[in-house]
């Protein structure tokens, strides 16, 4: 075949040459520069994927450390739930601030229960009291307060003089304690 093509005038083989050139150009342009640009995607996506898969091992292998974690956290948790009472213990703690008042030798001249106030997780349960007593058995009953089992916070405290103290009631306190109370989580 090639000895037919030489045989043919040089203007022919010009015309043979640029259709065999044209044909090549042809055949690039419609099966291989498409397979190329194929390729390159998916070569380009075989990267993304591999270094997704290289972010997933790492996470992996931090999945001991994570676990370890979500167990510390876990035990902190429960610690925590014990110092912030659920709704059906709140009564017995009440009860016992009372008992922390008159055991500090105070008399309670009132003892209101306030609004409660909703949070994500817990409620404060604030009690307003007005005490009466010496300034030391105050400060005893304050004392005994922040010792107790669970959080108590003592806030506006305003203390006043007795127009007619006598030794065991020199004062006039009054405060809010708030108790917290934690949210089951359905709720």
């Amino acid at each position: 075949m090639i000895k037919k093509i030489m045989e043919l005038p040089q203007q022919q083989q010009i015309m043979l040459a640029v259709l065999a050139v044209a044909a090549l150009g042809l055949f690039w342009h419609q099966l291989i520069f498409p397979v190329s640009a194929q390729m390159e995607t998916l070569t380009q996506r075989r990267s993304e994927l591999t270094a997704e898969v290289e972010k997933a091992r790492a996470v992996t292998a931090r999945l001991p450390q994570f676990e370890a974690d979500v167990k510390e956290l876990s035990s902190q948790l429960d610690e925590l739930k014990q110092v912030l009472p659920d709704e059906k213990e709140t009564a017995e703690i009440v009860r016992r601030v009372e008992q922390l008042a008159v055991e500090s030798d105070l008399s309670i001249r009132s003892f209101t229960p306030q609004a409660t106030v909703a949070y994500e997780f817990y409620e404060d349960w604030p009690i307003r009291m007005s005490l009466e007593g010496s300034y030391n058995n105050l400060g005893l009953f304050f004392q005994k307060v922040a010792n107790f089992q669970r959080i108590i916070n003592v806030d506006d405290i305003e203390i006043k003089v007795l127009s007619n103290p006598d030794p065991d009631r020199t004062i006039s306190a009054t405060c809010t304690a708030t108790t917290f109370v934690l949210l089951e989580q359905g709720t």
